[in-house]
């Protein structure tokens, strides 16, 4: 009797622990809220003219500066920003912004939203610098970020910036790395809703040499590819190139490089096969000349790198330069074009990409663009909006932009992915445990 007991004893217990785990697994449900976050475009400093391309009028926004976190609808498919930083709800469409100052240089940008990791590879801190960093916070809370400096000559302290809710510094860069001619910047967000934004402008005295938006670019890689790096041609019109390259690690890099053009394929002398040293800015003249006007660069390194190309060019008889950075691997986004008509270039082995164009007046058709190594298409003035799908593996992309006081250059990256977030489920049994 005894044991009959016990053994009904276990059987309860074991059958209490199966039912509970069965009515736990029951209950439980997981639910998520899936959205775009709001991306953050540069702030309208002083001097400087900004226009935001979008795809609708209906596009809700705020400006930093305020109070306010409200937003309202913008009112134009191309939004003109007079002062401090936008914040606008695109969803799946990545806002592009395109600054100039007026008959001296221009810049692109593509609206992003918040990143913790952005290296700019690119600017000069020399004296003849008058750029700067431009960093904004477009969060609740005050944002704390660690700003690291590489030089030419080394890695400097890093130094930690806060900034209050809602707003935007603007750092001057000889002030970051006086007298360094050739820098790198690393942007760490340890709290808030941080976006960086480098503006390089360069003279001496009244006499302007130019200017450009660098564009960041993600953590290291050992593989670089930097799709458009625009080529002038002509007796007064050529361009010079320049290689800027940092191993941030503590190892030196052996990189191999491919230059890749409708003109052939060739491996660069004086790039392909070098060592280059860690934790220094690197600068490798390009004595290259192609006469198809366009090529991408391709390199491979057995340590992760950074690198960007920068190319003087001239605007209506002035001097300007473009820096042309690395690009992702292309994936499924919309980029809005309205006013830019921007010359679409895509490198990789194998390229395949459909673009879903839309127009201004509403008309959208579409087109693949199939070739082997380097693709153009250059978008008509008219078109709004190109949407990339059906991409091939290893196929990445830039567009080259130009007006009359200058040009510009953005990698075709996503400024917003899909992101999702846990929604917890009420249980009545927590009040009534």
């Amino acid at each position: 009797m005894k044991h009959q007991r016990t053994l009904s004893l276990l059987a309860a217990t074991a059958a209490v622990i199966l039912l509970s785990n069965v009515l736990n697994q029951t209950v439980s449900t997981s639910r998520f809220n899936e959205s775009y976050p709001a991306v953050v475009c540069p702030p309208n400093t002083p001097g400087l003219t900004t226009a935001i391309s979008l795809t609708s009028q209906k596009t809700m926004a705020r400006k930093t500066g305020t109070t306010s976190m409200a937003t309202k609808p913008v009112g134009f498919s191309r939004y003109g920003l007079a002062a401090q930083a936008a914040v606008i709800e695109a969803g799946s469409v990545t806002p592009v912004v395109w600054q100039v100052r007026t008959g001296v240089w221009a810049g692109s940008v593509p609206c992003s939203a918040p990143i913790a990791s952005q290296w700019f590879i690119g600017a000069t801190a020399d004296i003849t610098s008058k750029g700067s960093l431009n960093i904004v916070n477009s969060g609740l809370g005050r944002a704390l970020v660690d700003v690291t400096v590489f030089t030419e000559n080394a890695r400097l302290n890093p130094q930690t910036i806060s900034l209050k809710a809602n707003s935007y510094m603007q750092i001057a860069l000889p002030t970051l790395a006086p007298g360094a001619k050739a820098i790198a910047i690393h942007l760490f967000t340890r709290s808030g809703r941080v976006n960086g934004f480098v503006v390089d402008e360069r003279g001496k005295g009244l006499h302007a040499l130019g200017g450009d938006l660098v564009n960041s670019t993600g953590d290291p890689t050992k593989t670089i590819q930097i799709p458009a790096i625009p080529q002038q041609t002509g007796k007064k019109s050529s361009t010079a190139h320049t290689l800027r390259i940092l191993v941030p690690g503590d190892v030196d890099a052996h990189i191999s490089a491919e230059i890749r053009s409708t003109d052939g394929t060739f491996s660069p002398i004086g790039i392909d096969g070098i060592t280059v040293a860690h934790k220094k800015v690197i600068e490798i003249p390009m004595d290259i000349t192609m006469a198809s006007g366009k090529f991408a660069l391709h390199i491979a390194s057995d340590q992760p790198i950074l690198a960007s190309v920068f190319s003087k060019t001239l605007a209506n008889g002035k001097s300007d330069f473009v820096w042309s950075t690395s690009a992702e691997d292309l994936s499924e986004f919309t980029l809005a074009t309205t006013g830019l008509s921007p010359t679409l270039v895509f490198m990789g082995r194998a390229i395949k990409v459909k673009l879903d164009l839309t127009y201004t007046n509403g008309v959208k058709k579409s087109t693949t663009i199939s070739a082997q190594d380097i693709a153009t298409y250059v978008a008509p003035a008219t078109l709004r909006s190109v949407h990339f799908s059906a991409i091939s593996p290893g196929t990445s992309g830039a567009a080259l932009i130009s007006s009359q006081s200058g040009y510009g250059y953005i990698p075709l990256n996503a400024g917003s992915r899909l992101t999702k977030s846990f929604v917890p489920s009420s249980n009545i049994r927590v009040l009534n445990p």
